[in-house]
């Protein structure tokens, strides 16, 4: 049975970690627990805290938890130059990794995120092997896929209209529009348009990151909601895992037919009651069996 730590809040710290570029990427220490880093962060249109229940869930179980705001989000710098998932994946990414190996003296962590967190860090693994399979002890991703929200033709209609909206602008009013709590750029939800509408994972110089995917052998675990019909549709979080090369993956598909509360959409998945109830512990006993 899964148990949960008792409902009381954990502060957190705030860091700074700076890339290579110059920017200053926020991230927020819960807990200072004894028990192995995690690095947490969140997707689009959003912030760390949104996954902050999850991060204080954690530092309950005692784990030391890093959630990092991407740039242009949250306490992050907002660069003048466009940004896309390659640049949080490149830049950002390997600048959170080193603040927390330098700030707990490990290497080795826990990776968690939700929807396109989980992409940026799978994107910086790809390109970094032999670094991800020594230091990353294990990947989780709530709602996270790549390629395949256009698999019906109304959702493919639906991405290419939004590709043509997106095609003028550079910064994206989540709040003014209602899809989240943090603007977000308008080149990476181009980004994200193009991989759905051509199936393809591709980055810069046509790099195939899910040909690069074999490459990665650490513990996998991918929570997929059975009520996320556009963003994360289940079958596309499980291809993506699947990708993998590990031999060691949980894949499950959180809805009323297979015994939860709900079956839940993108959002809900990682934050709202009944992911309190049953995702966050269920999270903290795959991360306590791959530490």
């Amino acid at each position: 049975m899964l148990q949960s730590p008792p409902e009381t809040s954990t502060q957190s710290t705030r860091y700074t970690a700076i890339c290579t570029d110059g920017t200053r990427i926020a991230c927020h220490r819960f807990g200072q627990g004894s028990r192995t880093p995690i690095i947490l962060t969140h997707g689009t249109f959003s912030s760390h805290q949104g996954c902050q229940g999850l991060a204080q869930h954690l530092a309950l179980c005692g784990y030391d938890v890093w959630a990092f705001d991407w740039r242009g989000h949250g306490a992050s710098d907002t660069p003048t130059a466009q940004y896309d998932f390659e640049t949080v994946a490149l830049q950002d990414v390997p600048a959170v990794k080193e603040l927390v190996k330098r700030e707990t003296q490990t290497a080795k962590s826990i990776w968690l995120a939700h929807s396109g967190g989980g992409l940026v860090m799978a994107m910086w693994m790809a390109r970094h092997p032999d670094q991800a399979n020594q230091d990353v002890l294990g990947l989780g991703m709530l709602a996270t896929q790549a390629n395949q929200a256009a698999a019906l033709t109304a959702h493919r209609q639906k991405i290419e209209n939004m590709a043509g909206w997106l095609a003028d602008m550079d910064i994206i009013p989540a709040r003014a529009l209602g899809v989240g709590s943090d603007p977000e750029s308008a080149h990476l939800m181009r980004q994200w348009c193009r991989w759905n509408l051509s199936g393809a994972f591709h980055g810069a110089q046509g790099f195939d990151y899910l040909a690069a995917l074999p490459g990665l052998n650490m513990p996998v675990l991918t929570l997929a909601g059975a009520g996320d019909h556009f963003v994360a549709p289940p079958q596309g979080c499980f291809d993506f895992a699947n990708a993998f090369g590990s031999t060691d993956k949980t894949l499950v598909q959180c809805g009323k037919s297979y015994g939860f509360l709900e079956d839940y959409e993108h959002g809900r998945i990682l934050a709202s009651s009944s992911a309190r109830k049953e995702i966050w512990p269920r999270v903290a006993d795959w991360v306590s069996k791959h530490v």
